[in-house]
């Protein structure tokens, strides 16, 4: 009985893994598209993990003999993909080249594999059959998993831990985590019970699949209370051994401040750039002839926000001036917003709410009563 109710909770676990993947791969932002995918990634070698854990529940291991081991080396991509995707999510820097650097503990892995995973179903049946408990090298490998899963783990709290829990996105998200960590304690202890040869009322793979199914339900009942696909506060910056500014090595001068405010103000009032929903940092500062660099700091230290809100701040002016404007009326919030610079009608909300109080609607209806 036990075992016929585990099997169909993988069976639905696989399935909301499968959905929400194929979801993410839609984002409601384009500058999410990267932690998305990434996400996507990590949810599809879930449901490909349980999947495994399935057929063992269900003894069909010898049924299918391309499932030995098939999915022994994907928990190594499960930390990095896992990192990178919170980092993607907090952060306005690209990940860039060296992020693929993370996951040449499981490209070296897999390929160290390989040889096995083309062998013969009738040579792998074979094998099955001589199996009498985990061979040295596999003891090895599972405990660099684990030290490597525990690694990142570590590193994805201390990243989450970094932004301020202003809002119920970010809260929702900490909520998150510690789910996510009970996951991988639940993990680590069906590795563990699988290298020790442990004898337990529950199987390993009952353990293990209940710990990945902790992480998928948890990501989808998430997933419909928040925006996944919305970036909350942008990260701030590691903490230094020696407190400087963010800046330090390169402070603008007087001068130049006061002349790069000038032509950014000049900038966003007249060209309006704010208008583009996909603008980046590295456009707008090629529109006011600064390096990035530069007008991050001028706007992170000058302009009490980050490039985002900067952004934002524009961009909820311009939508209350067309709310206000009664010729307008007729118009709908949703094009305004389009027009003003936003991607999505979420995102217009969410923002919008933060900046004024109250919804689009709300102000629109507002706008048009009499005082």
């Amino acid at each position: 009985m036990v075992n016929t109710i585990a099997s169909w909770l993988f069976l639905a676990a696989i399935a909301q893994a499968v959905f929400l993947s194929i979801a993410l791969l839609n984002p409601r932002q384009p500058e999410m598209r990267t932690a998305n995918r990434l996400l996507s990634a990590l949810l599809l070698i879930f449901s490909a993990i349980i999947g495994h854990a399935w057929l063992g529940l269900n003894h069909l291991y010898r049924v299918y003999p391309h499932s030995a081991l098939a999915i022994v080396t994907l928990g190594l991509a499960v930390g990095p993909l896992l990192y990178l995707y919170l980092h993607a999510m907090l952060s306005d820097q690209p990940l860039g080249r060296r992020a693929w650097l993370h996951f040449v503990p499981f490209a070296v892995a897999t390929l160290g594999m390989l040889p096995f995973y083309l062998r013969s179903a009738d040579e792998k049946l074979a094998w099955m059959r001589q199996w009498h408990g985990w061979p040295w090298y596999l003891r090895l490998a599972a405990v660099a998993k684990l030290l490597i899963l525990l690694f990142y783990l570590r590193a994805s709290v201390r990243l989450v831990r970094r932004v301020p829990a202003d809002s119920e996105l970010v809260g929702g998200l900490r909520r998150l985590m510690r789910l996510w960590l009970v996951s991988g304690a639940l993990s680590v202890v069906a590795v563990a019970m699988a290298a020790l040869d442990i004898d337990s009322p529950l199987s390993v793979e009952m353990v293990d699949g209940g710990a990945l199914i902790v992480f998928v339900f948890a990501t989808a009942y998430t997933a419909m209370r928040l925006p996944l696909g919305y970036r909350p506060r942008t990260l701030p910056p590691a903490p230094v051994a020696a407190a400087k500014p963010r800046y330090a090595d390169k402070q603008l001068s007087t001068a130049d401040r006061d002349a790069f405010l000038a032509r950014l103000q000049a900038c966003m009032e007249q060209d309006q750039p704010y208008r583009n929903g996909e603008l980046k940092l590295e456009d707008l500062a090629a529109q006011v002839a600064m390096t990035p660099h530069e007008l991050s700091q001028l706007i992170n230290e000058h302009c009490g926000a980050n490039f985002a809100d900067y952004l934002n701040r524009y961009r909820v002016d311009a939508l209350k001036t067309t709310l206000r404007d009664p010729q307008l009326a007729g118009t709908s919030i949703l094009d305004l917003s389009l027009i003003a610079g936003f991607n999505s009608k979420s995102a217009m909300n969410r923002t919008f709410k933060k900046f004024t109080g109250v919804t689009p609607g709300e102000y629109r209806d507002q706008a048009r009563t009499p005082a």
